[in-house]
């Protein structure tokens, strides 16, 4: 779970640090140079990690794109861009926007459960069909909702994810 968690805060940070446009069509200048640099560091965050998951060029530029369209170029800088410690407690409705447009271009859900049945994992395949049966998108979105905006912004989606991955250690 903390990698999850982890994931959501790299997609936080790298999106502090720039950003992109729904469209690249119509993205100007400096939404367009957001959304390059979005893209490299987040792809970056992803491919660096030990855990086997890394997203492609285009999911990253796909996310960039969103959160430059719905956020802006200045709210992205506003939360932390070019800063070392961006601001994880951005407002939840905005937290909610992050996080959908987020899983819109990454499929975090298909991505790890691919990885738990890799073979690299020592779990068996009731606790792999277990954790994908309690891991949906929706408690996926509320930890990312968490990880964006703070625990208070959905209290029990922690406390539920944790209670069904424990009681899948003994399917």
């Amino acid at each position: 779970m903390k990698k999850i968690a982890l994931f959501a805060a790299m997609a936080l940070v790298v999106a502090a640090c720039g950003g992109g446009s729904d469209s690249g069509a119509s993205l100007s200048s400096e939404e367009q140079a957001a959304v390059n640099e979005f893209a490299t560091e987040f792809k970056a965050s992803f491919d660096n990690g030990s855990d086997g998951i890394s997203v492609s060029d285009d999911q990253a530029v796909c996310v960039g794109e969103k959160y430059v369209g719905a956020l802006g170029v200045t709210r992205l800088e506003e939360i932390g861009a070019g800063s070392a410690e961006p601001d994880f407690t951005v407002p939840v409705d905005e937290a909610r926007q992050m996080a959908t447009l987020f899983l819109d271009c990454v499929p975090m859900r298909d991505m790890i459960i691919s990885e738990l049945s890799s073979g690299d994992t020592e779990m068996t395949e009731g606790q792999i069909a277990c954790f994908s049966d309690a891991f949906t998108d929706d408690v996926l979105e509320e930890m990312l909702v968490v990880t964006f905006a703070g625990e208070d912004a959905a209290p029990d989606a922690q406390a539920a994810l944790v209670g069904a991955m424990l009681s899948c250690f003994n399917a």
